[in-house]
């Protein structure tokens, strides 16, 4: 890989890890929502796929004494162009989840554009019954 694609890279990492959201959680994972106890988080690779494609993996967490239904729209921007991405599910009292086998690994753009910006909108949390 050329030595400018490395740094445009490096500086896209550290552009979204340190001026998008403001960080109050552990680890390298960046907080895109945490209200009434869930906590939705990401983390970006800049070769999520090994190659060119950058790739995002979402970071779920509960942290009520009971079960909850959850729905939110993820948005990535790269220039020119947006994706949004459904997310629901459901996650027990205190269970955490994350990566490719929960269905939170995405890699939003296949045509090499480089991410920008990730968002989260339209957050829908309740307590199952």
């Amino acid at each position: 890989m050329p030595v400018f694609t490395k740094l445009y890279c490096a500086l896209t990492f550290l552009i979204l890890c340190n001026l998008s959201i403001p960080q109050n959680n552990e680890g390298p994972f960046k907080k895109l929502y945490d209200n009434h106890g869930f906590i939705v988080s990401f983390i970006f690779y800049s070769e999520g796929d090994g190659e060119k494609n950058n790739g995002v993996v979402i970071y779920l967490e509960n942290k009520n004494e009971y079960d909850i239904l959850f729905k939110f729209a993820l948005i990535f921007r790269a220039v020119n162009i947006d994706r949004e991405k459904l997310t629901t599910g459901t996650l027990k009292a205190k269970e955490k989840r994350t990566g490719s086998n929960d269905g939170l690994f995405f890699i939003p753009f296949k045509d090499g554009r480089s991410l920008s910006e990730v968002g989260i909108t339209n957050v829908r949390v309740s307590k199952t019954k």
